[in-house]
């Protein structure tokens, strides 16, 4: 496989080398390797797809230069995000990144400010093959908060994943970017309906989301019997007069059905030759899985088989009206990078402060501990209190005093400066 491109920006190429340099360190810290269906067919992403993200997570993880991973696997994308213990050490986290995904040839990546974009617009379906689709907003939420429930995000990463959430929604509710919102359950009703076959008896096999969408469009589309096969019951779905069959006996729960979905997360095809054996009626078979619920022998026989990109393909012509909306919401992702980084300059100056105050609250504990001891020997309150103001004066602008005489004989004007804007101070400078 080819070597991997290392070095990518700092950030994106319409801000300027000012802005850039002033970056908060917390942001310059993020870094992602990625797939997804801009570069890659859904075959190759579905050999790319990780059985176990949050293991790969983990791994991306447990590197002593990694300080949070997390990895989020779709049907149009496989991405890992994470951040690292300096910017320095970015490189470091895109090349553990990119071998816990399996070294992938045309992988892309981002660091610093790119990834806080680049969130921000898949969260708002900018990069789905679907432009503005809503499942992913779902599995991005649920995928940073997995990782934060297992201890690998906490940081900058989730707090990019929780604005990227916001701008998401927001953009839902305020733009057309979902205007004539297609789910792929309404997708795959359409398309069954195009080929003529509206089922008596639908049998979705899976319990996702792709599969529920199914379920609920079908009972809520026609008067069809939805039977639904996965490895645990899935009292979730609605299905009307339908029944649950586990997948050991799916074969049976197909024989005499008029439509067959499947949508799982399954390694391994669950539809074989074998299965098909049982058919007692010509079946049409849609396959929303990635990897492929159906194996390659069922592809290759009579039975009519549609996959995820038939069912892709009919959406896209079908919300082709929201590229209108496109431009509004391009707008309201770089207002929400510009308001994320500054809450980010925002936490750097809280962390400043909290340091501030505890140092304070001890220079003040020192003090009054020193003034009760003097009262309990009887000196005299008035000189306790005069000194006591003089000491917990002079202990909190010592260092300041000092570091400020030293800016004065180097001629560093703009510490000096920084003070009197910081403390408010009435007088004017003037130069010496």
């Amino acid at each position: 496989m080819h070597a991997p491109d290392l070095a990518p920006t700092d950030a994106r190429t319409d801000l300027d080398s000012a802005t850039v340099a002033t970056m908060p360190k917390s942001v310059r810290r993020l870094a992602c390797c990625r797939v997804s269906c801009a570069t890659h067919s859904t075959d190759e992403l579905g050999a790319i797809r990780p059985a176990e993200p949050l293991e790969v997570a983990r791994r991306i993880a447990g590197h002593d230069r990694v300080t949070e991973a997390v990895v989020l696997s779709t049907c149009n994308r496989v991405e890992a995000y994470c951040s690292t213990r300096t910017p320095a050490d970015r490189d470091e986290g895109l090349r553990v990144a990119r071998e816990a995904l399996g070294d992938p040839d045309g992988a892309r990546t981002e660091t610093g400010l790119d990834v806080v974009d680049h969130l921000f617009r898949v969260a708002c379906g900018l990069e789905s093959t679907v432009v503005g689709e809503a499942h992913v907003l779902g599995q991005l939420r649920r995928t940073f908060e997995t990782a934060l429930e297992a201890g690998l995000a906490g940081g900058v990463v989730t707090r990019t994943a929780d604005a990227a959430v916001s701008v998401g929604r927001r953009c839902r509710d305020e733009t057309d970017i979902n205007e004539g919102t297609v789910s792929y359950g309404s997708a795959t009703c359409e398309r069954l309906e195009a080929r003529g076959r509206v089922p008596d008896r639908l049998v979705v096999v899976g319990a996702g989301e792709m599969a529920t969408s199914v379920a609920k469009a079908a009972t809520h589309r026609w008067e069809s019997r939805v039977d639904v096969v996965n490895r645990s019951s899935a009292p979730e779905i609605v299905t009307a007069d339908g029944k649950y069959w586990p997948l050991e006996s799916l074969g049976a729960a197909i024989a005499d059905a008029d439509a067959v979905v499947t949508a799982t997360g399954a390694a391994d095809p669950v539809v074989t030759a074998e299965t098909m054996r049982e058919l007692e009626r010509e079946t049409v078979v849609v396959d929303l899985a990635n990897p492929p619920d159906v194996a390659e022998a069922v592809r290759h026989s009579a039975v009519p088989v549609m996959d995820l990109d038939e069912i892709q393909a009919g959406i896209e012509a079908a919300v082709s009206g929201r590229r209108d909306a496109i431009p509004a919401v391009e707008a309201a992702v770089t207002d929400a990078v510009a308001s994320f980084v500054d809450r980010e300059r925002e936490n750097r100056a809280e962390d400043t402060l909290r340091g501030l105050h505890r140092t304070a609250a001890t220079i003040r504990e020192r003090e009054l501990e020193q003034a009760r001891t003097r009262l309990e020997n009887g000196d005299d309150p008035e000189a306790v209190l005069d000194d006591f103001a003089s000491a917990l004066t002079g202990s909190l602008l010592g260092t300041p005093t000092e570091r400020l005489r030293t800016a004065a004989r180097d001629g560093d004007d703009a510490i000096i400066e920084a003070t009197h804007r910081l403390f408010d101070l009435d007088a004017d400078l003037e130069e010496s």
